[in-house]
């Protein structure tokens, strides 16, 4: 098992990445992502001792990230990570792509959960969100956090992780929703707005747990670039300031 990256796929995957903002060299998203790419022939296992042993200071860099998040019982850094992972692997967000991303970042995450003594990344995730008690690597403490907006400076689209995992879309208020029910009908009526820039059958609100508290007013005055538009399908793909 396991994607081979050639040598044009990885600086095409750093060019993305780079030109957004979101990895330069020495940040950690930018270490994270090249030793994501390359262990993606390597199972949970292998994972979690790279991570013993050899990668012990990147392991450390997440733990601050995870720490926090449980700290404050904030799940949205938790879910960061999977997203950055998710665009690592799969930087176009082709459809084709979405199962091996999937697989291959639930054995990065996966790993690095079993290298601090966890059964698997879900553990901390149930931590962060409240439902389980504090366990092994970090400690909670209740904190009254604001939600990050997980948008910003963000390549969405219809086939986004976070529209297409069924852990995100409970995150979505559908009772704030007027005019669709579920994500696919949602896509439907986003991509039009974006075509036809009539916002107006795009609801405010259902977006709040993803750091968006009027999602209508953030869809029409912070796209910086449109990637792919087709009403028709509900296909669409921007890049978010």
């Amino acid at each position: 098992m396991g994607l081979i990256f050639e040598s044009e796929e990885l600086n095409r995957i750093k060019s993305i990445y780079y030109s957004k903002g979101i990895l330069t060299e020495d940040s950690i998203w930018g270490v994270f992502a090249r030793k994501a790419l390359s262990w993606a022939s390597k199972n949970e296992d292998e994972i979690a001792l790279l991570f013993k042993t050899s990668e012990v200071e990147l392991a450390k860099s997440i733990d601050d990230i995870v720490n926090a998040g449980i700290k404050s019982k904030n799940i949205v850094p938790l879910d960061n990570i999977q997203i950055k992972l998710m665009h690592a692997f799969n930087p176009s967000d082709s459809p084709e792509g979405v199962a091996q991303a999937v697989q291959k970042t639930k054995n990065m995450l996966n790993g690095y959960a079993k290298s601090k003594g966890r059964p698997s990344w879900q553990s901390f995730r149930d931590e962060a969100s409240g439902v389980s008690k504090p366990q092994g690597a970090a400690s909670s403490a209740s904190a009254g956090a604001s939600v990050p907006n997980m948008f910003s400076k963000q390549r969405i689209s219809n086939r986004w992780y976070g529209f297409t995992d069924p852990k995100y879309l409970e995150k979505i208020d559908w009772s704030k929703v007027s005019n669709a029910k579920n994500m696919n009908d949602y896509n439907k009526v986003i991509a039009k707005a974006i075509k036809t820039g009539d916002y107006s059958y795009v609801s405010r609100g259902g977006f709040e747990k993803f750091g968006i508290s009027d999602f209508r007013d953030y869809l029409k005055n912070n796209v910086s670039q449109v990637n792919e538009v087709v009403p028709e399908t509900g296909r669409w793909s921007v890049t978010f300031k």
